[in-house]
């Protein structure tokens, strides 16, 4: 069987899809791997920050400027990108994501990347401050709402010939982990909504599906280990080998490994599979 070459499909079909990728614009992160590896895939892509003044004093200092320095890495290597920033919970964000997406070509995937990690590693449900419980729900789950309410209707009115959405969830949304707030709760209804959408949006031709990374070095990662290596009086090290240690392939994730599952899961190989959560995650949710 030949193997289907997506890029060629889409310039045979004379569209340029394009996708949002949001929470995409930090050095470490996985959406920079999640854009490149679209955009590298033919895809036209947005992507977008919630603002560059979140920026880590390395990164200012490494001359990286978010959205934009994404943006540079995929045009440079000939493709085509736009940053935007805004607040996932505000509708106007949503709907400027559909107009930077309407200006480049026909809306074709978003990849909902971003995420609070609720000050992991800190609090237990019971003690965790309103405003960190509150945090957790409103950045993993509530500005998936939020977003849908303007990109749904626009997937449902696009002419693009494959329609995909991929929401993100952790390992800690179908496993408990203790002292991590509202977290995993968060992460969990992520899960269910995924399913829910999957339902709703398949009679527009429009699949979702859902990724569920394990641990993967990034600044959010740096804090989950931070906050628990001063619960357990460990140093950040100790305890980032005893998690790498836990986990069944003994490394952590890079970012590209939940970028290459995000490709597939938009891609020409799975036009048959919606609602799915995609553990990856070195098999740590067996143990």
């Amino acid at each position: 069987m030949a193997v289907i070459d997506d890029r060629y499909c889409r310039v045979m079909a004379g569209q340029q899809l394009v996708a949002i990728v949001t929470g995409a614009g930090r050095r470490a992160g996985i959406g920079r791997a999640i854009a490149r590896r679209l955009a590298a895939d033919g895809f036209a892509v947005v992507v977008h920050e919630r603002s560059s003044s979140s920026l880590t004093a390395a990164e200012i200092a490494d001359g990286w400027r978010g959205a934009a320095s994404v943006v540079d890495e995929i045009t440079a290597a000939g493709g085509t990108a736009v940053s935007m920033a805004g607040d996932v919970l505000d509708r106007a964000t949503a709907q400027s994501m559909v107009d930077a997406a309407s200006d480049l070509g026909q809306l074709s995937v978003l990849v909902n990347n971003h995420g609070n990690a609720g000050e992991a590693n800190a609090h237990a449900v019971h003690t965790a401050p309103d405003d960190v419980f509150d945090s957790a729900i409103a950045g993993n789950l509530t500005s998936l709402h939020r977003i849908a309410s303007a990109v749904v209707p626009a997937l449902i009115e696009s002419q693009a010939s494959s329609k995909a959405i991929i929401n993100t969830s952790s390992v800690a949304g179908h496993r408990a982990l203790a002292r991590y707030g509202g977290y995993c709760a968060a992460k969990a209804a992520v899960e269910r909504m995924t399913e829910q959408q999957a339902i709703e949006l398949a009679r527009y031709g429009i699949r979702v599906n859902c990724v569920a990374p394990g641990v993967v070095p990034t600044d959010m990662i740096d804090g989950t280990f931070g906050r628990a290596a001063s619960a357990t009086g460990k140093s950040f090290d100790e305890v980032a080998e005893m998690v790498r240690r836990s986990i069944p392939l003994r490394r952590f994730a890079e970012p590209d490994d939940i970028a290459n599952a995000v490709g597939f899961l938009v891609g020409p190989l799975s036009t048959y599979i919606t609602g799915q959560i995609l553990s990856v995650d070195g098999g740590t949710a067996l143990v």
